[in-house]
């Protein structure tokens, strides 16, 4: 199930990159819980679409995917001649292939709502950032859970 997960999200992802070419794409590393590579692409001047595929150790430990419409620049910050420190918030879905423990072969999914800030680098062309997003579970239990991550992006 899970290579039919990850093969619907690949096919997925490349169709919406194919149909936003001119979009800035951004791909990187998130350490933290969870930990694992994300991507984002930037839809237009106020919003973009991350994603990412990693290792979730929290309530629930195992593969975790979540995906995140974000709105971008709610708040910026000029720090810097290399680029400004942006404020950003989103809404999203997360879903952790569960291994482990009592609820080990379940699925956790739910709401996702980050807020976070991302501070541009023009040379080299990345990003580095810092996320706290609230998750609510609603399978296998109703229950809510913190994600925290650090990570970096580089753009193309």
């Amino acid at each position: 199930m899970t290579k039919n997960v990850l093969t619907a999200l690949a096919l997925s992802f490349s169709l919406l990159c194919a149909s936003t070419a001119h979009a800035d794409f951004a791909a990187g590393l998130v350490v933290g819980d969870p930990i694992g590579f994300t991507g984002r692409l930037t839809l237009n001047e106020k919003n973009s679409v991350d994603g990412f595929v990693g290792a979730s150790s929290g309530s629930y430990r195992g593969l975790q995917l979540h995906s995140t419409f974000l709105f971008d620049n709610v708040q910026s910050w000029e720090v810097a001649t290399e680029g400004p420190m942006n404020l950003y918030t989103g809404v999203g879905a997360r879903l952790i292939f569960v291994d482990d423990g009592k609820y080990d072969g379940d699925v956790a999914f739910g709401p996702r709502v980050p807020v976070g800030l991302t501070y541009m680098i023009s040379d080299p062309a990345m990003e580095v950032f810092g996320e706290l997003a609230v998750a609510m579970n609603v399978s296998p239990k109703v229950d809510a859970d913190l994600d925290i991550g650090f990570g970096v992006r580089f753009r193309f």
